[in-house]
């Protein structure tokens, strides 16, 4: 199968990729680092924040943007 006929990745797949990058890539390239400087710790997990609140902030926006279902009737919003 090509790239362009595989199926799009779900949001949870996506977010495993970004995790897997931006904050697990972080860490394990920066382990040899951390072992002889560990003041360094507090900037790495500072920088993780950061990633963190700006994948947050994006999802929050891209939630913006789409439009509200309308709520299901019935007695308990089924």
């Amino acid at each position: 199968m090509s790239e362009q006929q595989q199926k799009p990745k779900s949001f949870m797949q996506e977010l495993d990729l970004w995790i897997d990058l931006n904050v697990v890539g972080v860490i394990v390239s920066n382990a040899a680092v951390f072992e002889e400087d560990p003041q360094r710790w507090p900037e790495a997990v500072a920088e993780v924040k950061r990633a963190i609140r700006a994948k947050v902030l994006e999802s929050y926006h891209n939630g913006q943007r789409t439009p509200a279902r309308p709520e299901k009737g019935g007695r308990y919003g089924r």
